[in-house]
């Protein structure tokens, strides 16, 4: 799930990958479509798409998986990049945004798991690569700024984070962080995510690959910092330990 389009309507390879080995492993999987944050709005959209569309667009698939009658009521979020921060943010907001949106529906949220997705728009941090560039730029779109503006107010308010540090979320589903110390979406998000969801008692994985610059799922078919699963495998498991 982009903030710009990639890839047309098919995801990205990895995500793909991820698609099949969720399915093959039981889960019925939805693509969630949503409106995309300037300048890769998508053909016919007729909406800035900045937030909080995106977040909203997410919460009405999950609505409508709900009613899907092949689902049993529970709702797992596996999200990539922007994906991972609006997977986040629907584990945390029981804000009624939408119609049908409120802490009942949030709690069929059974878990979470994010790889690389941004969580604290407002920080600017990267330890291990000099250009983030391309990083800043799509969160000030995404919030309706123009890079370089990089005002504080629209970027923390569109941040998981601050959901629990404004303490409009005080709970959260299990939550599975992923990052790589050289991804353009630094690994400081998933520490900021990471303290702030402890701060509230909620469950945490949390895997930082060193020495990598995988994003995303392109993480899915990496051996875990253990070295004694794939972390797809680690990710179902996961999954699958939360009915």
């Amino acid at each position: 799930m982009p903030f710009n389009l990639e890839y047309g309507d098919h995801g990205v390879p990895s995500e793909r990958w991820a698609t099949h080995d969720l399915q093959y492993a039981g889960f019925l999987v939805f693509q969630v479509d949503h409106r995309l944050a300037p300048p890769g709005a998508l053909p016919g959209q007729h909406t800035n798409g900045e937030a909080p569309a995106q977040t909203d667009d997410a919460k009405r698939q999950i609505l409508a998986a709900l009613a899907d009658t092949q689902c049993n009521g529970s709702i797992y979020l596996v999200g990539g990049s922007a994906g991972g921060c609006l997977a986040l943010w629907c584990g945390l907001d029981s804000a009624s945004t939408v119609t049908g949106w409120d802490n009942n529906a949030r709690l069929h949220i059974k878990a979470v798991v994010s790889f690389s997705g941004p969580t604290n728009l407002d920080d600017w941090s990267h330890p291990d690569i000099t250009d983030y560039t391309d990083f800043e730029t799509r969160v000030d779109n995404y919030v309706g700024l123009i890079f370089p503006d990089h005002t504080h107010g629209p970027l923390l308010a569109a941040s998981p984070v601050n959901l629990i540090t404004t303490g409009a979320a005080t709970s959260s589903p299990p939550v599975m962080l992923f990052a790589s110390q050289y991804d353009s979406v630094s690994h400081t998000q998933a520490d900021d995510m990471n303290t702030a969801l402890l701060s509230i008692h909620a469950s945490v994985t949390y895997d930082d690959f060193a020495g990598s610059r995988n994003h995303a799922f392109y993480n899915w078919h990496v051996m875990d910092p253990a070295g004694t699963n794939c972390v797809s495998t680690d990710v179902i498991n996961f999954l699958r330990s939360y009915p």
